[in-house]
């Protein structure tokens, strides 16, 4: 059981220049943040969201400037259509450290499909870190909506409420009846009256770009059962590449970018055999246009396996960046227990390594 409603601390998810936090409670209510004094809320349409998912958007600069904001939660045992009455369950204070400066940690879990005691203890083991990456398939699939706590347990146990997160969802992500619900429970872009899964964020000297290739086969396959149409998503995102290519100024090429990280759970940059040979000629796109961005390096999960690409890599597609491939769900010990594989970039004195954890095995980007 939980002292207060709140199932875990709040995650401080990025987007563009801006942070949506969002956090879970066990009763239905109405939540906000409270940041020097000024209130953010759900509001949509004049209605403040009533329910356990309480996702709020805040401005980067306010929540950067003050280094702490204030979750609250007003419980409503029934929201009556006259005269509902709330009482106050939670008012709880989180320090917020954004990333800044030359040096600073990343952490990339994938793959966890639900697990969260292996990748947790990874984290442990390796300290605390600037900013938290969530890399697809979190969960095992997304059938009921509780799934989605997995990425919540994650994020609140690595970062604390205090630390950046960011989401890129992953295939197994999309499967389920709940899945169609995900996008009230994660970070999202908006654009063309859609909220949508790809976006690029801002944290100090980094910028990065979160993509997400949908599903791993093509949208005919019996396995979905005509419920899904992800090329037409895919092509919508090449159009987004292309305009941030447009706005550089504002984007890859402002003022103090000194890292640019790419972020999907599928390395696209592979070829697959048919049927997960979906969206090749999208992909050759999306290999030419990160290279026409500067991207430093692609950080994905999705193989099962950790291992590295360097540049114009033989057999794959020709891409001018390196490629991190980091996460393995379980890997049996000696002693018949198990441990997650993940990973981690380390920027320091101007050097730029990710490893794959615990291995060690590292490279120079």
């Amino acid at each position: 059981m939980h002292d207060t409603p709140l199932l875990c601390a709040p995650c401080v998810f990025v987007v563009g220049r801006d942070y949506q936090i969002i956090f879970l409670t066990e009763t239905r209510g109405i939540g906000w943040i409270e940041i020097d004094g000024a209130r953010y809320t759900d509001e949509e349409a004049g209605l403040l969201f009533y329910g356990t998912v309480h996702k709020i958007p805040v401005p980067g600069a306010a929540l950067n400037r003050a280094r702490c904001y204030t979750a609250v939660f007003v419980e409503y045992a029934d929201k009556k259509p006259y005269f509902p009455q709330g009482e106050e369950k939670v008012r709880r204070e989180y320090a917020f450290y954004p990333l800044e400066g030359g040096n600073y940690r990343i952490f990339h879990f994938a793959d966890t499909h639900a697990r969260t005691a292996t990748p947790l203890a990874l984290y442990e083991r390796t300290g605390d870190c600037d900013l938290i990456v969530l890399n697809g398939d979190i969960n095992e699939h997304s059938h009921e909506r509780k799934n989605f706590h997995t990425a919540f347990v994650l994020a609140a146990g690595a970062a604390r409420g205090e630390r950046p997160v960011v989401y890129s969802r992953g295939n197994h992500d999309t499967r389920g009846c709940a899945a169609q619900e995900l996008v009230n429970c994660i970070p999202t872009s908006f654009g063309g009256g859609r909220r949508e899964t790809f976006y690029s964020f801002r944290q100090g000297p980094l910028w990065g770009l979160v993509l997400d290739c949908g599903e791993d086969k093509y949208d005919a396959n019996a396995e979905y059962g005509g419920t899904v149409l992800f090329d037409a998503f895919r092509r919508r995102e090449t159009e987004y590449i292309r305009s941030l290519i447009a706005r550089r100024e504002e984007e890859y090429a402002a003022p103090g970018v000194t890292t640019r990280l790419a972020i999907c759970h599928v390395p696209f940059v592979e070829h697959f055999a048919y049927p997960f040979d979906v969206g090749d000629e999208i992909y050759e796109e999306w290999t030419q246009l990160l290279g026409e961005i500067g991207i430093d390096l692609l950080l994905c999960g999705h193989m099962h396996r950790a291992y590295f690409l360097p540049p114009h890599a033989a057999g794959k597609r020709d891409a001018a960046f390196p490629v991190a491939v980091c996460s393995i769900p379980a890997v049996r010990d000696a002693d018949g227990g198990e441990h997650y594989v993940g990973g981690l970039i380390e920027v320091r004195g101007g050097r730029r390594v990710v490893k794959i954890i615990p291995d060690g095995e590292e490279m120079e980007f």
